[in-house]
């Protein structure tokens, strides 16, 4: 369909939460949103075929820009079709846009991982969630943070040669690095002048390494708490790590996984108070989402096991969680009615400052006219019953699955 409306929607816009409306999309663009009543008496609808969402919640589709995989799939592949299938996976649940998350491997293994998503991120499959292109979790990374990534696979920038990832053009969205080791500032320089989005994480730094890369381009911290260095003291001297200069940043943006596991709420709510509308939610998902518990998977060649709703790495001795297995809308369900975030501002972490971050706040992540027709419906619990990605209609579970579009009417 190349013009058709959701009809009496209760939207989640910038603004705030509002009910009763109607969702205009023409061709992959979002045309006007207007209260049913003038959608009902407006001249230009007549012929607008709709789909009514019966109140049901919507939202711009949610962006996830740190995910690995899903469903015993993953991004760390040769495998050309994978990167199709792990989108199509997350479009089926309201999430339309990813960033393909990569573990730490050498330049070339990533170098051809990289290449290996063209086809999903160029010629995306109808319906498919979009493909923002590579997020590179390593391999600059600190050796004592490693967290779930194969020690053997981290360098310092100084190390190797990364202009073959600097390189990747529009293939390469972000890259997480600690800003502590050698070359790392050069390193931030090159790839921010080349449009990629530089964070931190997996990092021992300390205020004055972080603002050096700051300075030269970094502008986000990767996983809040989760592989970064804390408060130490030297001395009578208190020393500020990672994390507490991330919370105390004035411009920085910053993601938490949000799955009640990685984090206990208190520390959510420090970072939704200090953070506001800086604070991006992630499901650092990984090829065990989906998947039931006690299924095992590879990261990096890293075995981890699906446990209690979150993965963990198989080695007991490394006391590491291999990832989440928890895509973004049950994190929305997590914060909107466990820990008790406001169910807009939970929404807006998941779409207008994930879609900010990835610098496409201005055509991404918000239901308003001339944006991305990239739209999320939910029933209760944040279960997507209905997607649209670039203005394609696709069902999940409910609201038309088997492929058809049910409760059109054509008011012409």
């Amino acid at each position: 369909m190349d013009r058709f409306a959701l009809t009496n929607a209760r939207c989640a816009l910038p603004g705030g939460m509002q009910e009763n409306l109607a969702i205009v999309v023409a061709g992959d663009r979002i045309e006007t949103i207007c209260p049913m009543a003038d959608f009902s008496s407006g001249t230009s609808f007549e012929s607008v075929p709709s789909i009514d969402v019966d109140g049901r919640l919507t939202t711009a589709g949610l962006i996830d820009i740190h995910v690995h995989g899903a469903d015993a799939l993953s991004f760390d592949t040769v495998d050309p079709t994978e990167p199709a299938r792990i989108a199509d996976f997350y479009a089926a649940r309201g999430v339309t846009a990813i960033a393909a998350s990569l573990v730490s491997a050498a330049i070339p293994e990533l170098s051809g991982r990289i290449e290996n998503l063209r086809a999903a991120v160029e010629h995306p499959q109808p319906g498919h969630a979009r493909v923002l292109g590579a997020h590179l979790e390593g391999p600059f990374l600190a050796a004592s943070q490693a967290g779930a990534h194969d020690p053997k696979a981290l360098v310092s920038p100084d190390s190797v040669d990364w202009r073959p990832l600097v390189d990747a053009g529009d293939l390469l969205s972000m890259v997480t690095l600690a800003p502590e080791l050698t070359g790392a500032v050069e390193l931030t320089r090159a790839l921010a002048g080349a449009g990629v989005v530089v964070a931190a994480g997996h990092s021992e730094a300390r205020g004055r390494e972080l603002r050096a890369c700051v300075e030269a381009g970094l502008s986000h911290i990767t996983h809040l708490w989760s592989g970064q260095s804390t408060l130490i003291r030297n001395g009578p001297w208190r020393l500020p790590g990672l994390l507490e200069e991330s919370l105390a940043s004035i411009g920085l943006t910053a993601e938490v996984i949000a799955d009640g596991k990685h984090l206990p709420f208190p520390l959510l709510e420090i970072a939704r108070r200090c953070l506001g509308g800086r604070l991006a939610i992630v499901s650092d998902a990984t090829a065990g989402a989906g998947l039931p518990r006690g299924a095992e998977y590879d990261l990096g060649g890293i075995r981890c096991v699906v446990d209690d709703g979150v993965a963990v790495v198989k080695d007991a001795a490394s006391g590491a969680f291999g990832g989440s297995v928890t895509p973004l809308p049950a994190m929305l369900d997590i914060l909107v009615h466990q820990a008790g975030w406001d169910e807009h501002e939970a929404i807006m972490a998941g779409t207008a400052v994930p879609a900010g971050i990835m610098n496409a706040g201005n055509r991404q992540g918000r239901l308003a006219p001339g944006y991305a027709a990239d739209i999320a419906i939910f029933d209760h619990g944040f279960r997507a019953v209905g997607t649209v990605v670039r203005g394609v209609v696709r069902g999940c579970d409910g609201l038309h699955s088997d492929g058809s579009i049910p409760r059109m009417r054509d008011r012409g």
